[in-house]
């Protein structure tokens, strides 16, 4: 077992000595501008400035991002909490999960629930879905904010969910009151 530690520790010197003496060029003229091109590069990397200019502080959207903090605290008092298996509402909010992605809340035993999608999504792609849906009996409603489209009356005897699309993501809740707590729609 001891000549095995020691044949191994002898392969792995003679390996990393071998790296090092091709590191080290017997040559003066030919390798040395090779070894400066190369070291410059790793001296002032390019990756530091391309990894600085990504803002640290973006976050990415997702069910626990979205909402303000007084909203994730309504919700927690309200004892909804958040379901990973998602019950579907509606097509529209299928839609968008398959482009995006949903949540969903549920409070254990009540029927109390909160349904939520965003998705991105071009004007020419929102202009289309927007005439289907209204084609559908979806409302203008403008509240909370302008743009606002409801579903029909008829749609759900409990949940009236509503859509609005702005700077190319669309957003879908089951109450339009929800697109007053989230934050990209607060600015």
């Amino acid at each position: 077992m001891r000549r095995c530690v020691v044949t191994t520790v002898a392969v792995i010197v003679l390996t990393l000595s071998g790296c090092s003496a091709v590191a080290a060029p017997t040559s003066s003229a030919a390798p040395t501008p090779a070894i400066t091109g190369t070291a410059n590069p790793t001296v002032a990397p390019t990756a530091s400035p391309t990894a600085s200019a990504t803002p640290t502080d973006a976050v990415v959207a997702s069910c626990d991002t979205i909402l303000t903090d007084d909203e994730y605290a309504a919700l927690e008092s309200e004892g909804l909490t958040l379901n990973p298996d998602i019950y579907v509402l509606d097509d529209t909010m299928q839609s968008l999960m398959d482009e995006g992605f949903g949540c969903y809340w549920t409070r254990g035993g009540g029927d109390v629930r909160v349904w939520y999608a965003q998705a991105e999504q071009s004007d020419d792609a929102w202009a289309a879905q927007r005439q289907q849906l209204i084609d559908d009996g979806w409302t203008q409603t403008d509240a909370p904010r302008e743009g606002v489209l409801q579903a029909p009356a008829d749609h759900d005897p409990n949940y009236l969910p509503a859509v609005v699309h702005l700077g190319g993501t669309t957003y879908y809740a089951s109450y339009s009151d929800y697109f007053s707590s989230v934050k990209a729609l607060l600015g």
